[in-house]
Formats: C-alpha cells, sequence, structure tokens
C-alpha cells in the first residue's frame, strides 16, 4: 500500500481470505476487480462479486471472509485529513452499495469505476507529476458520491459528534476520555457553572441523547471492544468500562443488541479467537510490484476503460487531380529468420506460406546456409546438400528471394584463411547456380558483414574478405546483388569505417549493389535512455549518415551508382517493463515510419515471429517488430502491412496523419493517429493515457456516382492481439484452444456500405484512437 502524507488516503489492492472485525472513522470503500468476498456488519452481511461497489461507513464495524482467488481495491479516505482540503467540517455518510442497484443508479455506479480505475492509474505511477491528476480523480469521486449517494438522514456516531455549543463539547470530550471513571452530571454543571437542570436539557437538545444515554453509548462500545479481543471475565469488562456493576451492564447491553454480553460473544466467537492475535489470524495480502501491474491492466481492458481522451480535431480537404500523378512507391518487404536452419522448422515454414499468400514479402533475410551432416568426400551418391536443398526449393517454391547475410569469423585474421572461408560460400552459391539457373540467383542478394573490431588486422582481414568474394561473385553469378552492413548506431568510429570501406571499393572498382543499416533505440540500454522516445529522429540520423557517406564518393561519372538502401533491424516506441509490454499498441506508429522512410530506403525488414528472434538474441522479445506471436497467431504488423498492401496506384495526396492514392477507378484512403507518447504511459506500465483524433475528411473533384465503400479498423479491440489476450488470461500458456480462438478473434473490423458520392464530392468523419488506423477503398459501382 503506498502510503503518503500528501494524500488524505490510502489505496491498495488486496487479496483476503479473513480480515478481522474493525472500525475506524474513514470512509471504506470496496472494489471488487474478480472473485468474491462476504463483508459483514452488525446489520447486514453483503455479498460483492467483480464489479460490486461498497461503502462502509465510519465507525461502522466491518469484518471480510473472501474465496482464495478475489482481488479487490480497498479505499480508505480518511475524514480528518480530507477537512483539511474542503469546507466541510465532517464527510457525510453514503448509502453506497452496487448490490441490486436501481436502474436510475446503474449509471451511476459505472461512473464511480471509472473514476476509482483512473484514481488507481495516477495513483499507482507514483511520481510527483501526478499528483494533480490524483486529486482531480478523487474530488470527481467524492463529487458524485455527494451527489448521488450522500444519506437524507446522516446518522451519528457517539465518538464523532460534534455540536455548536462549546462547554457542550468540552462535556463530550471529557467523557470520551475519562468514559472509565465515575462522572455525574452534577460535577459537570458544576465545573460548567451552570445549573443541574439546565445542563440536562441543553445536553438532550445539542447530542440528541440524555447525558446518561450518551455516557452508557461510549462505555458500550469500548466494552463490546474488550468482549471481543480478550478473554476477561464480563464482570471485570463491566468494571474496567465505568459500568458500577455487572447487573447494570447486563441491561444497558441487551438494550442496544437485544442478547447479553456472554451470548453475543459467544455468537462472535469466530471474531474473537481472530482477534486475539490479529497478526497470525488475518489472512490477507496487498499486491504490488508485478502482480498488482498485471491485475490492474487486466481489469483495464475487460472493462474498456481508458483514461480521459485527449480529443484532436482534424479537417482535411483532398482534391482528386484531373492529370495522371506519379506512382505510389512502396519499399520492398524483407522478413528475417535468423539462422538459415531456422528454416527448416516446420513452424516458420508455416508461417512463412501464410505469409506469402496473404501479404507477399519480396526477400527473406538469414545468416549463412544450413549445416549439413556429410562428410568431406571425393564421391558422393547423393547430395551434400540434403538440408540447403530442402530449405532452398522451399523458398523457390513460395517465390521468396533471399538476402544471405555472410558474416566471417573475427578469427579470421589472414588472407589466406579468408580466402578458404570466402571459397566454401561460393562452392554452395555454385551448387545453387546448376539447381535453379541464372533466372532465379540473378534475384538473390548477398549481405557482407564487416568487422566492426577496432584490431586493425580483423579490419583489413574483413575488407579484403569482401573484395574477393564480390569478383570472385560477380564472375560466377554476374547479375546476383552483394552488398554490405553499414552502420548499426550513431558511433562516429563506426561512421568513420563506413567512409574509409566506401572509398577503398571506389577505387578497387568493388562498389555495392545495396546498404543495410540498423536504427534500433532499444538494441541497448545507452541508447535506448537517449533516442528511444525520439525513435524516428534516431532512424534519421543514421539514414542521413549512410547517405552522406555515399554522396561522398560520388563523381560526376559515378552518378549512376545508386545503392539501394534496406533499412534491416529498427523498432518503434514500445512498452516498458516486463509486465505486458505488448499492449503498447503502436500500429499507427509502424505505418508512419515505414511510408515517411519510403521516400529514401528501398525496403525494410520484420522479423518473422517473437521465438526466432528471441534464439537469437537469447533475450526476452515481446515489443519486437515482428509479424507473428506464436504459430500463425498475427500480431498487428502483419494488418498494418496488408493495409499498406492495399495503398496502390498513383500518389494523390499524402500528409500528416494520412494517404490517399487512385488505382484505376478505385480510391484508397489510409486514415492513421500516431502517438508520441512516453512508454511508462502504457498499459504495461499503468495504463495508456488515450489521445484520440476526429478527423473529418472532403473528397473533392471525385467522380458522382455510387460506390461501394470498404472500411477497415485496426486498433487496440480489432486486430491488437494483446488486449483479447489479457481478457482470456494474460499470461498464461497459450494452448490449441485458445490459439485457434484469439486466431479467429483478433481480426481488423469491416465495414460494408454503398454510399453515394454527389458532384460536390463527399465528406466522412473518423474518429481513431492511439496509434488506431483506419482504411477506406471505394469501388464504383457501375
Amino acid at each position: 500500500m503506498r502510503l503518503s502524507k500528501q494524500f488524505p488516503f490510502r489505496m491498495s489492492l488486496m487479496n483476503a481470505t479473513v480480515i478481522p472485525t474493525q472500525m475506524n472513522d474513514s470512509i471504506n470503500l470496496f472494489l471488487m476487480l474478480n472473485g468474491s468476498i462476504n463483508i459483514s456488519t452488525p446489520d447486514q452481511e453483503y455479498l460483492l462479486h467483480t464489479d460490486d461497489l461498497l461503502i462502509i461507513n465510519p465507525f461502522q464495524q466491518y469484518k471480510i471472509v473472501g474465496t482464495e482467488k478475489n482481488l479487490f481495491l480497498y479505499l480508505q479516505i480518511s475524514r480528518e485529513q480530507m477537512a483539511q482540503h474542503v469546507s466541510l467540517t465532517e464527510l457525510p455518510y453514503f448509502d453506497c452499495c452496487s448490490l441490486d442497484a436501481s436502474e436510475t443508479k446503474k449509471e451511476q455506479f459505472k461512473k464511480l469505476r471509472e473514476t476509482l480505475a483512473r484514481l488507481m492509474v495516477a495513483y499507482f505511477k507514483k511520481n510527483e507529476e501526478t499528483d494533480l491528476e490524483v486529486y482531480q480523480y478523487l474530488f470527481t469521486l467524492l463529487t458524485c458520491l455527494i451527489k448521488e449517494f450522500k444519506k437524507a438522514a446522516i446518522p451519528t456516531h457517539p465518538l464523532s459528534i460534534t455540536t455548536t455549543d462549546e462547554k457542550i463539547n468540552a462535556i463530550i470530550e471529557h467523557i470520551q476520555k475519562n468514559y472509565d471513571e465515575p462522572i455525574s452530571l452534577e460535577q459537570l454543571a458544576k465545573a460548567a457553572d451552570l445549573s443541574y437542570y439546565h445542563l440536562s436539557r441543553l445536553f438532550k437538545k445539542q447530542v440528541g441523547v440524555t447525558f446518561t444515554e450518551y455516557q452508557n453509548q461510549i462505555k458500550l462500545i469500548h466494552a463490546t471492544e474488550e468482549l471481543l479481543l480478550t478473554d476477561h471475565a464480563i464482570v471485570k469488562i463491566a468494571l474496567n468500562n465505568g459500568f458500577a456493576s455487572v447487573k447494570h451492564f447486563h441491561q444497558v447491553f441487551k438494550k442496544k443488541y437485544g442478547l447479553t454480553p456472554s451470548v453475543y460473544r459467544k455468537e462472535h466467537s469466530a471474531d474473537r479467537n481472530l482477534l486475539k492475535n490479529t497478526d497470525d489470524a488475518a489472512d490477507f495480502q496487498e499486491l504490488s510490484g508485478t502482480i498488482a501491474l498485471q491485475e490492474l491492466a487486466k481489469y483495464l481492458v475487460e472493462n474498456d476503460i481508458d483514461d480521459e481522451s485527449v480529443v484532436i480535431k482534424q479537417e482535411l480537404s483532398l482534391t482528386i487531380p484531373n492529370t495522371a500523378q506519379p506512382e505510389y512507391r512502396q519499399t520492398k518487404k524483407i522478413i528475417k529468420i535468423g539462422q538459415a536452419s531456422e528454416g527448416l522448422s516446420n513452424t516458420v515454414q508455416r508461417e512463412l506460406n501464410s505469409l506469402q499468400k496473404e501479404s507477399h514479402f519480396d526477400l527473406i533475410q538469414f545468416t549463412g546456409f544450413c549445416e549439413e551432416s556429410n562428410f568431406e568426400s571425393d564421391v558422393h551418391l547423393i547430395s551434400e546438400y540434403i538440408r540447403n536443398n530442402q530449405w532452398f526449393d522451399f523458398l523457390v517454391q513460395i517465390q521468396l528471394k533471399p538476402m544471405i547475410q555472410l558474416i566471417p569469423s573475427e578469427q579470421l585474421l589472414h588472407r589466406k584463411e579468408m580466402q578458404v572461408w570466402c571459397d566454401r560460400q561460393l562452392k554452395m552459391l555454385r551448387h545453387f547456380l546448376n539447381r535453379y539457373g541464372y533466372e532465379e540467383m540473378d534475384q538473390w542478394f548477398l549481405e557482407w558483414h564487416l568487422s566492426g573490431s577496432d584490431n586493425e588486422q580483423q579490419k583489413a582481414a574483413s575488407y579484403w574478405g569482401y573484395n574477393y568474394f564480390y569478383r570472385k561473385l560477380k564472375q560466377l553469378i554476374p547479375q546476383c546483388t552483394i552488398g554490405f552492413q553499414a552502420l548499426t548506431s550513431l558511433d562516429d568510429r563506426a561512421y568513420s569505417s563506413y567512409c574509409e570501406f566506401l572509398q577503398l571499393q571506389k577505387e578497387q572498382h568493388c562498389l555495392p549493389g545495396f546498404i543495410s543499416f540498423q536504427a534500433d533505440p532499444y538494441d541497448s540500454y545507452q541508447i535506448k535512455k537517449e533516442h528511444s522516445l525520439y525513435f524516428k529522429e534516431y532512424q534519421k540520423n543514421i539514414l542521413d549518415r549512410v547517405l552522406v557517406g555515399i554522396s561522398l564518393i560520388q563523381s560526376e561519372e559515378d552518378m549512376g551508382w545508386q545503392p539501394e538502401i534496406y533499412l534491416t533491424n529498427w523498432n518503434t516506441l514500445v512498452g516498458e517493463g516486463d509486465t505486458l509490454a505488448g499492449t503498447f499498441f503502436r500500429s499507427a506508429l509502424i505505418l508512419e515510419s515505414i511510408i515517411e522512410l519510403s521516400e529514401q530506403i528501398s525496403g525494410m525488414a520484420f522479423w518473422l515471429n517473437i521465438k526466432v528472434k528471441e534464439r537469437q538474441t537469447h533475450r526476452r522479445e515481446d515489443s519486437s517488430l515482428s509479424v507473428f506471436l506464436y504459430e500463425e497467431l498475427r500480431r498487428p504488423l502483419f494488418f498494418s502491412l496488408s493495409f499498406l498492401d492495399r495503398m496502390s496506384g498513383q500518389l494523390i495526396s499524402k500528409g500528416d496523419g494520412y494517404l490517399l492514392t487512385q488505382h484505376n477507378s478505385h480510391y484508397q484512403l489510409l486514415l492513421y493517429n500516431s502517438s508520441y507518447l512516453d512508454p511508462m504511459y502504457s498499459v504495461d506500465s499503468y495504463q495508456v493515457q488515450y489521445q484520440s483524433k476526429k478527423m473529418a475528411v472532403h473528397l473533392n473533384n471525385m467522380p458522382a456516382g455510387d460506390y461501394l465503400l470498404r472500411h477497415y479498423v485496426l486498433d487496440k479491440d480489432h486486430g491488437g492481439i494483446y488486449n483479447d489476450w489479457i481478457r482470456v488470461g494474460g499470461q498464461t500458456e497459450i494452448d490449441l484452444e485458445l490459439l485457434t480462438y484469439l486466431t479467429k478473434k483478433i481480426m481488423p473490423k469491416f465495414e460494408l456500405s454503398r454510399e453515394c458520392v454527389s458532384p460536390e464530392g463527399f465528406t466522412l468523419d473518423s474518429t481513431l484512437t492511439l496509434n488506431a488506423c483506419q482504411l477506406y477503398i471505394f469501388q464504383p459501382i457501375h
């Protein structure tokens, strides 16, 4: 539980089997997140289930007994501390229980739940910037309670009574402090310089009961507590609490509770036994850390509760030109699988098959070739490349061209060793040339990885190896494309080596056909700390260095040399922390990066699934840019790319949050709401601060007539895997049943309508939540 002197309340997420009988001077609010608990008071019992809400008022006894698996929010608002923030002399009492609530109250309870959820979000962020947010939701909560649930007749508790007469207040305080001693009205009247009869009448008028009745109430409160907390004899309890005799105690007690003290103790024996040693008897725990975050995220997702939306309004007026426009340039799509041997996996091949059928990719990037079990021999009864034949035959079958990463060992320090290694790779390529022919091999890409070492001998060997391999490959397969990986960060030494290498290859006439680079702001802790929130600038800065390096060696005679540029490892803003990191929905961020970078690069790479990357990096990769999560379970990236696949033909207009293309008489409009928030605001770290955008788009000069309008929505609830995963169990293992369910469930929303476009044009209104994308396709009806 987070305790803060600055907040007039305490809040925690709790799981409880038993919380013994207790009483305090605060407002106690309970909201069930899951499971059930029984809250019993002297007057009533409340069985609370998920979403039920109950307030226990100040000085009201209550006990909690729950099932083994339950979770509830406990909010304790201090009357005394709240008095420092509001003008009320004391907080009112509330009649607030959602059980059997009327239809008119159900909407108010819904508002209370949402306010409480937002209060939880702000409270658990645990930083000073959210203090104002905490008070905002706290006072919204109190306003709703006072307006809708305040009791018409506020009951008074003997310990909380205050009056307008200072002398009576002083007498009340004296009784409360000295309840166990003999106190007479005559003595008090004399001390207050009042007559006995005047004080008697004044006391009843101010307090509502006689002096004796009030005195007995105070004595009973403490006597009842001692009755439950101890094994003391009844007579001892009576004398300890100011009763003149046990007979008088019995009379007063029975009048109040309808039972004798001994019977009352017997009926509450369970409570008494529990309360003998509260530390041992109580059975509850307060949730914190990762577990609390999981449960909180799950409740927010299941109830579709967002933070207060900051709605941005945008109006677009787009005109269809009468003349032909340039074609929209789509970048090549590259899928990554790590090591070549991953391609022999049945799961990988099933996913690649699905990928090619639904969203055709151009290249597949992997490292080296599959290891073979053959021994060197001059005579081979069967092929010595069985595993490689299986893998590359599959690629030829699904029409996916390889981008093979060639990564020489850092141990290759001499030219002779490097030559042997290069010849081994060339031998494999010669085998495939004989198997598939030039038409196929001309479309292959070979990517050389330069040594990143500062060791000059290693660097020289790597440079020589590239030059040797380049010349031999061009002799073998002249049209095959060879390139190299350039920069992986903004490291200045790496940039200098890159420029040096390009200059060397220009002199030796071995300029690459393509250059690849990486721009992952999460590649290391240091890079993440500096660049993750500004990932677009990070990508652009590395790309600028790649382009500058090219321009530095271009002379007039070299202007015909324009290598293709590929971004082979990158990322967008991602959720922070280990808990449900993937819940930070980011399709619009992905689309925007691809659309903007497509003006300068030839292609971008994406991981096939999380597992193949984890096997390569040996760490959790929940937030990687992968197409699949598990088996053929698609991540939002899959649908983001499918949206872009539909954007074909002429580029009509492009700008902040939109892209409009025309293919023959069809029009494709893509809208997206990219939001750059600190990852700490994701559900992973206590819930996204949602930011919605309302767009009014007017299409001018569009041919009038009837159109079939296809409307697709990709957002956290339509195509976002994690919210539905949380709804069905969250961190549980994905079995076949869950896999089948999620595969069908997580699809973008699709709507089909018939629309009439007038000569004045067509207007559509679209609301996009955080990082959501929407695609509209207009097809004329003839």
